[in-house]
This record gives structure tokens, sequence and C-alpha cells, in this order.
């Protein structure tokens, strides 16, 4: 479960290596409530489709099921969710620092101004511009001390959906850490599950 994904799998997720295949990502939360809005948000209601409905005049409510926003059962008997604790020694860089961010805006500055950015802040280094954020953590994994050696290896952040929701990027060739928890079923009742499907206004199946 914790194993790096393979070469074919990698690139689109936020701090995947940009290419060509320098390193992968193991993502990890701190909570299990984050593990599940992460990858259960793209269930979410189609803001197109509601605007459409919305539209639509009509004295009967609208079926909730047009609307979408549906964790399908599939979803859950396909997949396992585990626990494992980082090393101490790990390190991190955390993209929420205000010296992290001038640093990055240094390093990237070449592609910033070719992506028509004229500055580098928190938004950029958490938004969906996938090509700044996979830059910035080549330039995290690329990091290297006065004798040479990797500074970092991986990358904390806040969660996009919920700033509570503390994120761990760890790459894969430097992942160390001892498994307490691993390849339990996902229940449709599962507290954690229900809470982040609630914030994130999803229905589970």
């Amino acid at each position: 479960m914790f194993g790096a994904p393979e070469w074919e799998w990698t690139g689109d997720n936020r701090f995947d290596d940009p290419g060509p295949g320098l390193f992968r990502v193991i993502y990890c939360a701190s909570s299990r409530a984050g593990a599940f809005g992460e990858t259960i948000a793209r269930f979410r209601k189609s803001l197109g489709l509601l605007s459409q409905l919305r539209e639509i005049e009509d004295d009967e409510p609208l079926d909730p099921d047009l609307e979408g926003g549906l964790l399908p059962e599939e979803w859950r008997l396909n997949r396992r969710i585990g626990a494992s604790r980082l090393d101490e020694s790990l390190r991190f860089a955390n993209l929420e620092s205000p010296l992290a961010a001038t640093l990055l805006r240094g390093e990237m500055a070449p592609l910033l101004a070719e992506l028509g950015l004229d500055d580098l802040d928190f938004s950029d280094l958490m938004g969906r511009e996938r090509r700044v954020t996979q830059n910035a953590a080549r330039c995290v994994y690329e990091a290297t001390d006065e004798a040479g050696a990797s500074v970092f290896d991986g990358i904390r952040y806040g969660s996009r959906l919920n700033l509570g929701w503390e994120l761990w990027a760890v790459f894969a060739d430097r992942m160390a850490h001892e498994p307490e928890d691993l390849y339990r079923t996902i229940s449709r009742d599962d507290p954690d599950l229900r809470e982040a499907a609630e914030i994130l206004d999803i229905n589970v199946e």
C-alpha cells in the first residue's frame, strides 16, 4: 500500500515529477478523514451541472440524484485504507512557510515568467496549475546542502479542500516508515469517510 506507484500512474497528481522519470511520490495524510477527502473529492457535484439545473423553472423540487455527488459502492469495495508512522528522521519542506515560497519564487522564476505569472504565493503552490506545483516538487527533490546531500525527503502541505487536513508528499526513494495498520476494508459507515463526505457534500452509496 505504501510502495512506490508504477511509473505509468505518475504525472497527474499535484507534486508528481513533471518528467522525465526522476522521482515518484507517495501521498499520505495525518488523518483518515484527510486521506478520504483527498481521494473522494472527484465525486463532488459538478458545478456546471448544478448551474444548469438551477436554471430549470419547475414547481417540483429537483431530484437530488440529478445533481450527482455520489460515492459509488464500487469505489469502497476496490480500495483499502492503512496507517503507517513516518520515520522521525525524514525532513519535509513546508509549503506553508513564507521562506519556502520565497526560495521557490527565485528558483522557478523562468517558468513563472513563461506561464505569465508575475509572482508566486501560497495560492499558486497549492493551486491547480500542475506545471507550477510539480516543478516546485522537483525543486524540493533536487535541493542539496553544501556537501551535495539531499535536503528534503518530501513536502508537507495543507489540503486545498480543508486547511485542517495535513498532507504529506513523500519521495518514494526516500520513504522510511513503520506500517501500523494495513489493508483495512472501507465500511460505508466509517466515521472518517462520513466526515469527509459531509464536508464535501457527497453521499456514500
